[in-house]
């Protein structure tokens, strides 16, 4: 069974590069967005999990039909552990996990990612890091997220014998880290609720 795994910082905790640039109500409404655009963009994958401590991420989850998985409050990598592990006892055998910040994925990239056959798949950003992983079976490597997490993640794969297969998605190209990145999301064609809004604030 696939299944995706969302992890969600709780949102006064999070996007801090861009609070010179932005109050935290629009760090907040942000965050909410690019959740909820994720969701839509996943919406045909049935079994979808969010790690998260944050009751507006609950909330926009649950409206979505996902399950929720308290965030056990240490570091990404041990929400996303919790994830997998909640995941392992519903018997997903495939699961992607995928930033809540990804607001352009689109469903076709995803379809890819689970298409390729390698146990462990990943897809970079731009700057070295994860921004998809799928792990077949759903611990079959450590997580590593963090800087320039996708050499890491291919390292951990090796280590074991496994292959390691990369799928290039442009639309997983970029997290919302930094104000250029806002600007770079308010420049991006079509209506999703987060575009729209990067255009507001970036415009501010």
């Amino acid at each position: 069974m696939d299944a995706i795994l969302i992890p969600v910082k709780r949102f006064d905790q999070s996007k801090m590069r861009l609070a010179q640039a932005l109050p935290p109500d629009s760090r907040r409404r942000l965050g909410l967005a690019m959740l909820a655009d994720v969701l839509r963009a996943t919406e045909k994958w049935e079994h979808r999990y969010i790690v998260t401590a944050d009751l507006d991420a609950e909330a926009v989850g649950l409206a979505f039909g996902c399950s929720l998985v308290a965030d056990p409050g240490e570091d990404l990598n041990e929400a996303i552990d919790a994830g997998g592990r909640a995941a392992i006892r519903d018997r997903v055998t495939r699961l992607l996990v995928l930033p809540a910040d990804v607001p352009a994925v689109s469903a076709d990239d995803v379809t890819r990612i689970f298409a390729a056959p390698e146990p462990v798949v990943l897809a970079r950003s731009w700057d070295g890091g994860t921004n998809a992983l799928l792990r077949s079976p759903p611990r079959a490597i450590a997580s590593k997220f963090g800087p320039k997490s996708a050499d890491a993640h291919a390292a951990a794969a090796a280590e074991k014998g496994l292959e390691c297969g990369t799928v290039d998605a442009q639309s997983l190209y970029y997290d919302i880290d930094r104000i250029e990145d806002l600007q770079r999301l308010a420049k991006l064609p079509g209506d999703r609720e987060s575009i729209k809004l990067a255009r507001e604030l970036a415009n501010r």
